[in-house]
């Protein structure tokens, strides 16, 4: 008989990692940082274009479209799934993790908020090559040529029309799913967990239409790039703006300031034993419980 574990870390030794390699990056290089952000928004713009382009193949006017909307949900987590495989950097992400450094004095208030510039600074030079390269490229969303036109139309109106506070509050809610994709994320001992959680997270956020700064630098300038009726002021003031306060409030308030609040110890040292992550459990002849340690995350 086998007995069932959990195939998840606790909270604490989550926590405990992700302050821990927050840390490492944000007192990296910064050049290094900067490469890692750049790689992030292209992989955002890799996923941001494949899902635009299978959803604007479903994509139907006046219509609730709601198999355009779940063919990007399927495909647009695969953005996060390569950054976090990979180690490269989103600055959604980072809002959270290095809040929990901060409070886990691994790193200090300077370093936290010039590393979250170079992040976004990063991601947004990547996104905007994703979008020159792949929608610039291609064609595909471009108007009166373009067989994917009138989707990326209806989705820029959709996301420049709304006020202020109704995307910058659609923001909150997104950035609170995508957090907690990178949070689960690092709290799963196998990659086939992690991939789970990130695509029911960010798949979430996607199909329920929430505003997500690094993806909006992409599909908002893909947008721009086609001609798709929207101006430069919709884009970045009306969009980006209320964006990036939404997405940045959520990650540092809403998970970051809470989940350090309740795991935060910085009187003790982090003692993440990755020879403990992965728990292999197996009954004996004799009922004895053996538990093997040998495993390492992933």
């Amino acid at each position: 008989m086998t007995d069932y574990f959990r195939q998840i870390s606790s909270a604490k030794d989550t926590y405990e990692r992700i302050a821990t390699e927050a840390g490492a990056k944000a007192n990296g290089s910064t050049l290094n940082l900067a490469i890692k952000a750049v790689l992030g928004g292209w992989m955002v713009g890799l996923g941001g274009y494949a899902a635009s382009f299978i959803a604007s193949l479903y994509y139907v006017p006046n219509t609730s479209n709601a198999s355009s909307k779940a063919a990007f949900a399927i495909v647009f987590p695969v953005a996060l799934m390569s950054i976090l495989f990979t180690g490269s950097d989103l600055y959604t992400g980072n809002t959270m993790c290095f809040t929990f450094a901060l409070f886990n004095r691994k790193i200090n208030a300077l370093t936290y908020v010039l590393k979250l510039m170079v992040s976004i600074a990063g991601n947004f030079l990547g996104t905007c090559l994703g979008a020159l390269v792949l929608t610039g490229g291609t064609g595909h969303f471009m108007k009166d040529t373009g067989p994917g036109a009138e989707f990326m139309m209806s989705l820029a109106r959709a996301k420049t029309s709304p006020p202020f506070w109704r995307i910058m509050l659609s923001a909150v809610g997104c950035n609170s799913l995508v957090c907690l994709a990178v949070w689960t994320f690092y709290s799963s001992y196998d990659s086939a967990g992690a991939c789970l959680n990130t695509l029911a997270h960010i798949g979430a956020f996607a199909v329920a239409g929430l505003e997500h700064i690094i993806a909006n630098f992409y599909i908002l300038n893909a947008a721009l790039l086609s001609r798709s009726g929207i101006s430069f002021v919709d884009v970045y003031v009306h969009n980006f703006i209320p964006t990036l306060l939404g997405n940045t409030f959520a990650g540092i308030c809403v998970l970051g300031i809470p989940l350090s609040l309740l795991y935060n110890n910085p009187s003790k040292e982090a003692t993440l034993e990755y020879s403990r992550s992965l728990r292999s459990m197996q009954r004996t002849n004799s009922g004895e419980i053996v538990v093997n340690t040998t495993g390492t995350y992933m």
